[in-house]
């Protein structure tokens, strides 16, 4: 089988001003989703890679200075129909449709990396997988991960994904949340 080229969606950004008066924008680039054949040749099984660059800014002259921001990028994947249970197509297996994210680990400085995740997924759910938090220590930070492997297990029908950037921002009086979100893909 010849794999898929990827899926490359268009960058996206949010801006807004907060009530304190800094401009805070989230912004998604570098998206895509390639989605592959499964090495193990089950009709429950989806693979694919996923890459995504998350930026946050906060810009501005706000009236009360910036405690604090941070900003996370990630997927949110659910699963159509969960077959592991037997109940909708006889298939007997483990208690639920299991996803894998993992990518190699890497040297990151200030910033949260989770070299492998796994969830349960089940049907009409959608799981959040969080790829890495950075905190801003300037009025500027952002997260890149390329190439990351994704497995969905005892799922019928597509798998479907979707990125998303958040930016928070904290002052003495106020916090402020920005997202960003992508286009849906299925794998």
């Amino acid at each position: 089988m010849s794999e898929a080229s990827p899926s490359t969606f268009a960058d996206r950004q949010v801006s807004k001003v907060t009530d304190d008066g800094w401009r805070v924008t989230a912004i998604k680039s570098q998206e895509q989703v390639r989605g592959v054949p499964p090495l193990n040749q089950s009709s429950w099984t989806r693979e694919g890679f996923l890459s995504l660059k998350g930026e946050g800014v906060i810009a501005g002259t706000g009236s009360i200075p910036v405690q604090s921001g941070t900003v996370a990028a990630g997927f949110q994947i659910g699963c159509n129909t969960d077959v592991t249970s037997g109940a909708t197509v006889g298939v007997s297996g483990g208690p639920s449709a299991q996803m894998n994210i993992s990518y190699p680990p890497a040297v990151v400085i200030g910033a949260t990396v989770t070299p492998n995740i796994s969830t349960t997924l089940r049907p009409g759910t959608i799981a959040d997988i969080p790829f890495g938090g950075k905190k801003m220590q300037i009025g500027k930070a952002g997260i890149t991960v390329d190439g990351v492997h994704v497995k969905v297990d005892g799922c019928l029908g597509p798998v479907a994904l979707r990125a998303y950037v958040t930016v928070s921002v904290s002052t003495a009086l106020n916090d402020n949340t920005i997202n960003v979100y992508g286009e849906p893909h299925y794998l």
